[in-house]
């Protein structure tokens, strides 16, 4: 394989100062120089080498391999190299699952693969607000905004209807419903503040990951929900666990869905380690009256026990419960429903790294029709755990 040669200025990562390859890999091709009398690289495979310049030793041009293409999945170890110009007068082996990348290419993926931070989180409901939050909808959608909110309109029945099946366009509708009048606020009522949620997580989700070149798919992904909380919750969680210093990262679905949901840990050179989000959505509103905290015990304990299945010690991961609009008096009974069973119950479960709780939050100002959104997330490690790999654990709001 002959890759092409640009102009550069800047010093090369290698510079090859005999007739002998740089490297010699476990791929079946071969990295040659434009001049043909330089073979750069014996066992050539384009995935262990992202980016880098090879300085050829016949003729002093510069021939830079690939980067990593949109929608190839990051690799899980890359080993940073500078522009120092090393040398090499004989090929160095390059074991298998080793990734060589220039630090401008470690950058770019930094950039393009990791969640960016929101903007601010005040955020002032108005019309216009509300009509852009249409159009993104519409847009991410591929164009069903009018199909999606006639079912809604035709949507009966409950407190909420049409929230389980539409529930972004359901907190539209709800909170352009009042919108201006005397009295009103984004989170006055409970019908409000989980509609304002809503739109406040839809907003988080185009901030931190519409970057991402996976973002198309997670939209589709989340669109099959309504952008409900539930649909938006793995992509908060992976935000929050990459704030905590993990490498977190989306793969592309091999059954042709074009769905982005599932996301893990990088833990090793070529290991990785899932995270399972679990709808947790017994106590969720409007489901009255409020539980005891004996019962929310009981219902985390029973969550826990069904991601068996899923996170084990052939599959070690992070269980991570998703309540949805939840209210704010059962976040501690829960956190300490988590805490206790992580204690007690830990030894049970030696594939899961821990156990945590992804929640939404809507803080009110002084403003009726201002507010800030944010995330809490709780993760608990599991002391028990003896599966590969560490997980960084950091909790509190985004």
């Amino acid at each position: 394989m002959q890759a092409g040669a640009p102009p550069v200025s800047r010093p090369p990562h290698f510079v090859q100062t005999a007739g002998a390859p740089v490297f010699i890999g476990q791929g079946n091709g071969a990295l040659t120089c434009r001049c043909g009398q330089s073979e750069l690289v014996r066992g050539y495979d384009p995935r262990a080498f992202l980016a880098v310049d090879f300085q050829c030793a016949a003729c002093g041009a510069i021939t830079t391999t690939p980067g990593l293409s949109a929608l190839a999945t990051p690799p899980t170890s890359i080993i940073p190299l500078e522009r120092i110009g090393e040398t090499s007068a004989h090929g160095t082996p390059i074991q298998a699952g080793a990734v060589l990348a220039g630090r401008e290419e470690i950058d770019r993926l930094t950039m393009l693969y990791q969640p960016r931070q929101q903007p601010t989180p005040e955020m002032t409901v108005s019309a216009a607000f509300l009509d852009a939050m249409e159009a993104d909808y519409d847009r991410l959608t591929g164009g069903l905004l009018a199909e999606h909110t006639a079912a809604l309109n035709a949507a009966d029945g409950g407190v909420a209807p049409g929230l389980k099946t539409h529930a972004l366009l359901w907190a539209l509708r709800t909170l352009r419903t009042d919108l201006g009048q005397p009295g009103w606020s984004c989170a006055g009522t409970d019908a409000y503040a989980v509609a304002t949620a809503h739109i406040g997580a839809f907003r988080y989700f185009t901030d931190c990951w519409s970057h991402h070149p996976l973002f198309p798919m997670m939209a589709k992904a989340a669109a099959d929900t309504g952008f409900s909380l539930h649909g938006l919750a793995p992509y908060a969680a992976a935000k929050a666990l990459a704030d905590s210093g993990n490498r977190v990262g989306f793969s592309v679905p091999q059954d042709g869905s074009e769905r982005v949901r599932d996301f893990h840990i990088a833990i090793g050179p070529n290991e990785r380690m899932a995270c399972v989000i679990d709808v947790f959505d017994r106590f969720e509103w409007p489901n009255t009256p409020l539980p005891s905290a004996a019962t929310v015990h009981a219902a985390v304990r029973e969550r826990l026990e069904a991601s068996k299945a899923r996170v084990n010690l052939k599959h070690p991961g992070m269980l991570i419960l998703s309540p949805g609009p939840f209210d704010t008096s059962l976040d501690q009974p829960t956190v300490d429903a988590i805490i206790d069973l992580m204690r007690t119950q830990g030894r049970r479960y030696r594939g899961l790294s821990g156990m945590g709780i992804i929640l939404a939050k809507v803080k009110a100002s002084w403003q009726p029709d201002t507010v800030a959104f944010g995330y809490t997330f709780y993760p608990l490690p599991n002391p028990r755990y003896t599966g590969a790999g560490v997980t960084q654990f950091s909790a509190g709001p985004l």
